[in-house]
């Protein structure tokens, strides 16, 4: 499995889990770190996922031809 495919996962709960601490008014500072930490996440679950796919799509010419 690829880096992204298992932090994207991660990062859903961690924002899953900050969005449900932030409905109550006590846990604000924790819930906003939670959300912090899953968007740093998930922004990284994407740029890997992207590079996997930009790495496995480029064209590389092969040896001998042209």
């Amino acid at each position: 499995m690829s880096p992204g495919g298992r932090l994207r996962p991660l990062a859903f709960f961690t924002l899953m889990c900050g969005f449900g601490l932030r409905l109550d008014s006590s846990w604000q500072h924790l819930a906003s770190l939670l959300l912090a930490i899953g968007a740093v996440l998930a922004a990284a679950g994407l740029l890997a996922l992207g590079r996997a796919r930009a790495a496995r799509d480029a064209f590389v010419q092969p040896p001998g031809r042209g």
